[in-house]
């Protein structure tokens, strides 16, 4: 069986058994007549099962499983003689299942002694071993995909002791796995029309700003020092460094977020500030420039953020194109390399992105303390309705810890570790860029040294280096090719109805044929609903106005159609086509009416100039 479905298994195996000369696993016959497994451990013996009965022992255990109907696979973490798997096998004779024996001595014993082919092979997902975390990593995260991270994890009891690491890479790879998955399932069922409704209501702002990584000089930040300030409680201690640096020119200062309130609060105006939060409360964020009037702090915004944060700005603004934004991509010249900055949890991160791009270097961090400094979350200066600075009960007791900058433990929120991890994996991808890190008493940041502001201006930052015309570029975007693109939109939306409709047509064939039970052709049915799908999927009005609308609709498709793969049942696999397609395209036609309105206002806002 190996030697079909994982031959590399089957030679590593061969490869291992020919190279050890001393075999620590000892196969003996149990009191009930049947083989048991012991381990040599440092002269000591482990018994993997029971020396008296394997086959009750391992009905015992499957007994105890409890809710095993809310998973659609599971991964046994030790094979041993694989009784318990077989005992599983015959208690839930459908279920997926799969095998990671962290001993190879042991998987070796168990294919020599028994047989696969005992098993439901048709069930069985994967065979795996070894300790090597990569791997194990790797192994984990496909079977999350392929569970839709409905994945059971079973240990043989005794290896919980045995072989506690490799279960614990396991265990956290696929804790951190459903964290990701859930945490965008979560942005992407809060954000998806938002991206889309702010992506269209901000185009034209677009068209009238310059696209700070398309059309701006790079020569007045190439090799140029830059500072993103952030909006952490350290950032109380460094408003006169930060004063000193703007006063003089030492370095381009770039506000994130709120941190743009508690300079303003201490009369420091930054080079610009930085925004691209897609929510509706994000124009509370920079309130205090518009209540003010201030003309001369620029905006850099992110082309999907929250349309309401552009209305009636003051000062000058700049763009950049983010990669939740599919509506300029389909309307701009991207042959002009437009530049696009990916979704972050953080604008510290996207802003890191930015000056990256930019070719600043050295990139200091202020203010970045992913992390509570005495129960508090922002600087002084900073206060808003809708959170307190101030951490509650439950904010305490769910915190993490890390290590800050000192080596010192701090708590820390699992969003903030989102954003420090995000940090750390941009920094490992420049390694070009020195960033430093200055947030005293702030979580360390991997890749980056620390050192006090103070000292990095008094060592490094000793001449003006910033040009103050640098935002002083007008947009250079191709109108004529936009309003091209525009009406190639408005011809694909008239003909999204008709694809709509030959799919839907599609579907009661379907229906007709499963009413009637009649099961011939049924297959040439499925590949014509795939072809009318196919053409809506390539739709640029579907596929720029409508699908980024309903991402979360998309993917509950695509785990649908995964698990239509294995059913062998046509009739039943053409019951689980017509649900979920009828299911999702009642989505497509209500975020279709729901998208037109905005795409004509935005065709007559570019028709008009």
């Amino acid at each position: 069986m190996l030697r079909l479905r994982n031959r590399e298994l089957l030679m590593n195996l061969s490869t291992f058994e020919e190279n050890q000369e001393d075999f620590k696993t000892i196969v003996e016959t149990s009191r009930a007549g049947i083989p048991t497994l012991k381990l040599d451990i440092d002269g000591k013996t482990q018994y993997i099962h029971s020396k008296y009965d394997p086959e009750k022992e391992a009905e015992r255990l499957m007994s105890q499983l409890e809710n095993i109907g809310n998973s659609k696979h599971i991964l046994f973490v030790g094979s041993g003689l694989g009784y318990h798997i077989q005992r599983f096998t015959e208690q839930y004779p459908t279920m997926k299942f799969s095998i990671y024996e962290p001993n190879e001595e042991v998987l070796v014993s168990y294919l020599s002694n028994r047989k696969l082919n005992d098993l439901p092979l048709s069930n069985l997902g994967t065979i795996f071993t070894g300790s090597d975390e990569a791997k194990l990593h790797q192994e984990i995260a496909a079977l999350l995909q392929s569970s839709n991270s409905q994945l059971r994890i079973y240990t043989l009891p005794v290896y919980e002791s045995l072989y506690g690491d490799q279960i614990k890479v396991i265990l956290q790879k696929a804790l951190v796995s459903l964290k990701d998955k859930q945490s965008v399932l979560v942005t992407n069922l809060s954000f998806q029309k938002r991206w889309t409704v702010n992506s269209i209501k901000n185009f034209p702002t677009v068209l009238k700003t310059p696209n700070i990584l398309h059309d701006i000089d790079r020569s007045a930040f190439e090799g140029k020092p830059a500072i993103i300030v952030a909006a952490g409680p350290s950032l109380n201690g460094e408003f006169e460094n930060l004063r000193y640096i703007k006063e003089n020119g030492l370095a381009y200062i770039f506000s994130v977020g709120s941190a743009i309130n508690a300079l303003i609060e201490n009369g420091i105006y930054p080079d610009a500030t930085c925004t691209y939060d897609p929510s509706e409360r994000n124009q509370f964020v920079i309130q205090k420039i518009k209540d003010k009037k201030i003309t001369n702090i620029p905006l850099v915004f992110g082309s999907s953020v929250g349309f309401e944060t552009l209305e009636k700005y003051p000062g000058k603004m700049l763009h950049m194109i983010t990669s939740q934004d599919t509506i300029s991509p389909h309307l701009l010249d991207t042959k002009e390399s437009i530049g696009i900055v990916l979704d972050a949890p953080s604008i510290a991160v996207v802003t890191l992105q930015l000056l990256t791009k930019l070719g600043c270097n050295p990139i200091m961090l202020v203010g970045q303390n992913l992390g509570y400094q005495d129960n508090k979350r922002y600087a002084l200066g900073i206060e808003y309705d809708f959170v307190e600075n101030e951490l509650n009960e439950t904010e305490k007791e769910v915190s993490l810890t890390v290590k800050d900058v000192y080596g010192n433990d701090i708590q820390t929120s699992d969003g903030f570790n989102r954003m420090r991890l995000q940090l750390e994996m941009h920094i490992g991808a420049n390694k070009g860029i020195e960033v430093i890190n200055t947030t005293k008493g702030g979580a360390q940041i991997e890749g980056t040294s620390f050192a006090h502001l103070d000292k990095l201006i008094n060592e490094r930052l000793k001449s003006k280096v910033v040009d103050y015309k640098w935002t002083e570029e007008l947009n250079s975007y191709n109108m004529e090719y936009v309003k091209k693109q525009v009406d190639k939109i408005s011809s694909a939306e008239k003909n999204c109805n008709k694809i709509l409709q030959n799919t839907l047509d599609e579907l009661k064939l379907i229906r007709e044929a499963v009413e009637k039970k009649q099961t011939k052709n049924m297959n040439d049915r499925f590949a014509s609903l795939d072809k009318e799908f196919f053409k809506l999927k390539i739709n640029p009005f579907y596929h720029g106005f409508v699908e980024p609308m309903i991402r979360v609709q998309n993917e509950q498709l695509s785990e649908a159609s995964q698990s239509i793969r294995y059913k062998t049942d046509i009739l039943e696999k053409a019951e689980v086509i017509i649900n979920s397609f009828n299911i999702f395209i009642q989505e497509v036609h209500l975020h279709m009416e729901f998208a037109k309105p905005y795409f004509e206002e935005l065709k007559e806002q570019i028709e008009n100039g």
